[in-house]
């Protein structure tokens, strides 16, 4: 990662040596856990110190017949998920950056869901309670151990892709799901158009695919190939897998079940290219699932026009879209044209864009977070009551606040 930081760091393991080093220092904070998406939003220039969560890990609860668990906020999901494992239980979340160290808390903070997003829901839906450590050290505290706690604010959701800017994310409870007991995946080749032709079509079936997942061919060509995982106990699994082999037939899309194998090389695939690496430019787009097949087709011209590869990776049924644009272009300023230009497209549909990694030279050439949203103000006003002195990741959502 680019951002830079200064060799002031702390390292607290519990939530009071987390409020102590608050408390005790002064001037602007980064809060880092496993650094996977520290590029998110604009960038946190020289903070005056460094909070690493990492230490703050481990499983502090578990509660298999209630389907809960709490854990510190520096646990790794792939910690969690081992942990869990062992009760044939899981966390239903499936973020590309979990594979890469991401934390529980840092998952919150950034808002990142992955594919089962489509039948779980995002981690702001999975989260019954949360510990916090706000700018000045107060420690604060909402929800609880059951899943039917209404008590008090719900701040879960209130730091829920807040990226760090409102507090430290210290301790996290959430429900819990079991394990299925079968699972498979079908693949098909198809275009965006196909894919979201097919994308209606099952979502108005009876039919409850687990993902449903729409890749760009490798090199930018026309076509793409169309993933869906349905999960449950055999005998349904196995009668859904040929109800949507069916259904997708009858749309002209030939599907073949997946072997483990190619399972989790389709998985690897789709995580590393969602993640990108240094020198790429990574855009999250939400919109509409229908305007799918335009938005790559006005991504697939921006970036030819700037000389640049582009890969697209789409949660078809969520609206839920990441463009990876590679490659140096027509100059050092080409991925900031091409992100523009899509850019423009895609607020044109109402989408919205979230840009996660880009080379260094971009910020120089474009306004990274975009036009505000009607919501800006209200956002820099929650921003000043929870950190007055602007001290945690100054600069993620400027000019916004």
């Amino acid at each position: 990662m680019s951002t830079e930081t200064t060799e002031q760091t702390a390292s607290p393991v519990t939530v009071a040596e987390a409020a102590e080093a608050l408390r005790s220092t002064n001037g602007s904070v980064l809060v880092r856990g496993g650094a996977t998406k520290l590029e998110w939003g604009g960038r946190v220039q020289r903070p005056d110190l460094v909070l690493d969560t990492t230490e703050m890990r481990g499983v502090l609860t578990h509660n298999p017949a209630d389907l809960t668990a709490s854990v510190r906020g520096g646990t790794t999901l792939d910690e969690l998920q081992e942990h869990l494992s062992a009760q044939d239980q899981w966390l239903a979340l499936d973020p590309p950056s979990g594979r890469f160290g991401a934390t529980v808390g840092g998952l919150l903070a950034t808002g990142e869901s992955g594919p089962s997003r489509l039948r779980y829901g995002g981690l702001r839906d999975l989260v019954i309670g949360v510990t916090l450590v706000l700018a000045d050290g107060t420690v604060a505290r909402s929800g609880g151990h059951v899943i039917k706690n209404v008590a008090g604010y719900d701040l879960a959701k209130l730091v829920y892709g807040s990226l760090g800017s409102l507090a430290v994310i210290a301790e996290v409870v959430v429900r819990l799901h079991p394990r299925p007991q079968s699972s498979h995946v079908l693949g098909a080749d198809a275009d965006a158009e196909t894919a979201t032709a097919a994308t209606a079509a099952v979502m108005a079936s009876p039919l409850e695919p687990t993902t449903l997942e729409w890749s760009s061919a490798p090199g930018g060509g026309a076509g793409g190939r169309l993933h869906v995982r349905l999960d449950g106990t055999s005998g349904s699994v196995a009668s859904a897998r040929d109800r949507m082999t069916a259904l997708l037939a009858g749309l002209g899309i030939d599907a073949v079940e997946l072997t483990p194998d190619d399972v989790e090389q389709v998985a690897t695939a789709h995580d590393t290219t969602v993640a990108g690496v240094d020198g790429q430019t990574v855009l999250r787009v939400s919109g509409l699932p229908g305007d799918l097949g335009t938005l790559v087709d006005a991504a697939r011209a921006a970036s030819a026009a700037q000389g640049l590869d582009l890969a697209v990776v789409s949660s078809a049924a969520l609206g839920l879209h990441t463009l990876v644009l590679t490659g140096t272009g027509t100059g050092t300023d080409a991925h900031a044209r091409a992100v523009e230009t899509v850019r423009t497209a895609a607020l044109a549909q109402g989408a919205s864009v979230l840009v996660c990694r880009r080379p260094a030279e971009v910020d120089t050439h474009l306004d990274v977070l975009g036009p505000p949203p009607s919501t800006a103000a209200l956002l820099g006003r929650v921003k000043a009551a929870f950190d007055p002195d602007g001290r945690l990741a100054p600069g993620r959502f400027r000019p916004w606040f």
